[in-house]
């Protein structure tokens, strides 16, 4: 059964878009704030085409006094009324055109059951009913003089400024947002479900700045046959017999709403398109696809990778087997808020934070080398040796896999409250823990990460891959608990199947199963997160860097996101890198506990690409402000970031880059920018001449000697070596440290401020 053409209270549009005033919400985190809409002209109080079968000042049930016939829904005709016996309010009085009276007498009397039975929102409400004699029974409504989502997109695609441009598509999210809440009222009712049926964007009304679900006639019990239209029909609901002509399924109510997003929003001409646009090859700087959908958008598309999800959300909600889109109305909803937030982040560049509904945090930072003080080897070379791993050197992929943040349990299993309880603590101690609990999925979930990160750290110690078979068997009994065919859909079992292969170095296998789970759940950042790091691995530094900046900017206190982007932007190079970097590692709040890491972070990338006297102070004031400010309080990586610092002065001045006797002045400028550390007298300065700075150069390298010797590392004596062969070589007049391999290696305390003879 096919629906017939218009809305129910406003005419369909007439040539070029109805114009009306649009004035935009306040900017802000909400993702059902919507524009004001008021129509500037009276096009939807025109009659309407056509005989009409009640006159004008007729007078039903002696109350509502007809004014003009508006139009037509599905089965009956609109007219606009005057309520005599409340204020003259106008209200709107549908009826059955008379061709529908004698088959379809017991729709309106639904409808009217229907209606009272419905108290939301966003479903238009009832006010009256009655019977007249020359049209039967009819249904008074409020009179919406607005204008439908269809004359919205054609209002903004004309006026795309209107609208906010790029900012009409988080308006999308919010009409999909405001319509799943009236859908879920409708699913999840007591008794027998009930589902729209007949969803499309002349059907949606937006009423000043909220909207409204009219012409419910098409309201009917779940697998009942009803209005349907082309287009937005999903392709499983069936058109014949007659007795099953519409039947549909809450499902199918999400398939027509994704499709009415699709088409408000302007992106590609169907699901197929949305699969095509959203796919991870698209993501490409001139693909022509993506610049052919971006091209046809209701108004400029989104930035960054917000194209890819908004495209992945609706083709999710829009694929062709029922099994594989979005369960329910509130899954929906959660993954078009996660969306919002993804695009008025990358839209203005600023926060907009919610938990994830679905991952815990990782209170894991994923830095590499760069949020944490150089390590001892880095010194472990001869001077002018081999040059150490760059700071852009991603963590291995066996510690991201182990690192990643952990899905949260599903409510529904049967050891969910045991398991959320669980602490972060050792992974064998857990294991162990959890030895007796009953098996459900969830525990066999929690076994395979665990047994994944025992696996890594014997790696770790071992030196060789990591044995996951267990992890394996683990997932598998996993996949036996929730059944095959139900963990086809499921996205944990292909995240869990991620991490085994990443883990294992199987990159390129990782980054297909994460990608799996990003079409699954487009609007959560683990997924994203996960890719970012898959990027990485595989050398594309643009992909990285665009899923990095969508978590990022979105959860600036995820400190994962901002170790990830700097990296990218390092490796990608260009004439600013240290700039960007930085300015990515600066936006972890001071709240963050990764806050430490990200300005060390900061400190390393000045250093590594001071080449003037200015990049010089930046470092150093850098330093001073990690000290006093920022949390950085273990001395011994204090030293080691003195060291690297100094270092670079050093290689500066010996450079010719900047003089010995400028160093002094440098000190005395960062000290004035940084007012807070020389208050705190935690002011740091460099000596005002070239002999003084190697002095105290090679004093941090014989601190870092002691380190060594002390550390419990198998090379312990050779690090300590070399770093002794820096700080008498850097030294005014520099000896050679003597290795005399018939005394015991090193006296404990280290000793200082002695000078071995020459000795190569």
């Amino acid at each position: 059964m096919t629906a017939s053409s218009g809305p129910l209270f406003v005419m369909p549009p007439p040539d070029g878009p109805r114009d009306a005033w649009v004035t935009l919400p306040d900017e802000g985190p909400d993702p059902t704030a919507l524009p004001e809409v008021r129509p500037r002209d009276d096009r939807g109080r025109a009659a309407g085409p056509g005989e009409a079968a009640l006159e004008q000042g007729e007078l039903l049930a002696g109350q509502y006094q007809v004014v003009r016939r508006l139009g037509r829904g599905g089965m009956g005709d609109v007219y606009l009324a005057l309520d005599r016996k409340v204020d003259d309010r106008e209200v709107a009085v549908k009826t059955l055109r008379p061709e529908q009276l004698a088959p379809r007498l017991g729709s309106l009397e639904d409808e009217r059951q229907a209606f009272a039975d419905l108290h939301h929102e966003g479903i238009i409400p009832v006010f009256n009913y009655g019977r007249h004699a020359r049209v039967g029974p009819f249904l008074v409504l409020p009179y919406v003089d607005g204008l439908n989502l269809e004359e919205i997109r054609a209002l903004a695609q004309h006026d795309p400024d209107r609208f906010g441009g790029a900012r009409f598509h988080e308006f999308v999210l919010a009409y999909g947002l405001r319509v799943l809440s009236a859908l879920d009222h409708l699913h999840a009712r007591p008794g027998p479900r009930k589902v729209y049926g007949d969803l499309k964007p002349q059907n949606v009304m937006h009423d000043g700045a909220t909207t409204k679900v009219i012409d419910v006639g098409s309201i009917r019990e779940e697998g009942a046959p009803g209005l349907t239209t082309e287009g937005f029909r999903a392709p499983n609901v069936p058109l014949a017999p007659p007795a099953l002509a519409g039947a549909s399924a809450p499902r199918d109510d999400l398939f027509s709403l994704g499709e009415t997003l699709r088409t408000l929003s302007g992106l590609g001409a169907g699901p197929h398109s949305l699969a095509e646009l959203g796919a991870l090859d698209r993501m490409h700087d001139g693909d022509p696809v993506t610049a052919q959908a971006a091209a046809l958008t209701t108004t400029p598309a989104p930035e960054g990778l917000g194209l890819v999800s908004l495209a992945r959300a609706l083709r999710r909600a829009t694929r062709p087997e029922p099994a594989e889109r979005y369960a329910d109305a509130d899954e929906m909803a959660d993954q078009l808020r996660g969306v919002f937030r993804e695009l008025r982040s990358l839209r203005t560049g600023q926060e907009t934070f919610e938990p994830s509904p679905l991952f815990m945090q990782s209170p894991y930072a994923l830095d590499g080398a760069l949020g944490v003080a150089p390590v001892l080897p880095r010194w472990a070379t001869p001077a002018g040796g081999v040059t150490p791993a760059p700071l852009h050197e991603p963590p291995s992929a066996a510690d991201v896999a182990a690192r990643l943040p952990v899905p949260r349990p599903d409510p529904h299993d049967a050891r969910h409250d045991g398991l959320s309880r669980l602490a972060d603590a050792d992974p064998a101690a857990l294991l162990q823990h959890t030895g007796d609990w009953r098996d459900s999925p969830e525990v066999r979930l929690l076994r395979c990460r665990l047994r994944l990160r025992v696996a890594v750290r014997a790696e770790r110690a071992a030196g060789e891959g990591p044995d996951l078979e267990s992890a394996a068997e683990e997932l598998r009994g996993a996949v036996d608990g929730i059944g095959r065919e139900l963990s086809r859909h499921d996205w944990r079992i292909d995240w869990h199947r991620g991490l085994l292969d990443l883990a294992a170095g199987d990159v390129a296998s990782a980054r297909d199963y994460f990608d799996q789970v990003y079409g699954a759940i487009p609007g959560e950042y683990a997924p994203k997160l996960a890719l970012g790091h898959c990027a990485e691995r595989l050398g594309h530094w643009h992909e990285a860097l665009t899923f990095y900046e969508a978590v990022r900017l979105r959860n600036p206190s995820l400190g994962s996101a901002a170790f990830g982007a700097a990296r990218a932007r390092l490796a990608l190079g260009g004439a600013t890198p240290d700039t960007y970097a930085i300015e990515a590692l600066d936006a972890v709040p001071q709240h963050s506990r990764h806050r430490t890491g990200a300005r060390t972070a900061t400190v390393r990338v000045a250093v590594e690409y001071a080449t003037t006297a200015d990049g010089l102070r930046t470092a150093l004031t850098r330093l001073a402000r990690l000290f006093n400010e920022h949390g950085l309080t273990d001395e011994q990586a204090r030293v080691r970031m003195k060291a690297e610092v100094w270092e670079a002065a050093q290689r500066l001045v010996t450079d010719g880059k900047v003089g010995a006797e400028a160093l002094g002045r440098l000190s005395e400028a960062a000290a004035r920018r940084d007012q807070d550390a020389r208050d705190a007298g935690g002011r740091l300065e460099f000596p005002d001449e070239d002999v003084m700075l190697r002095r105290q150069l090679s004093q941090f390298y014989r601190a870092l000697a002691r380190q060594a010797a002390r550390s419990d590392s198998p090379h312990a004596e050779a690090v300590a070596e070399r770093l002794l062969d820096r700080a008498y070589l850097v030294r005014p007049l520099g000896l050679w440290h003597r290795r005399d391999r018939s005394r015991p290696p090193f006296p404990r305390p280290w000793p200082t401020g002695r000078r071995p003879a020459a000795d190569r």
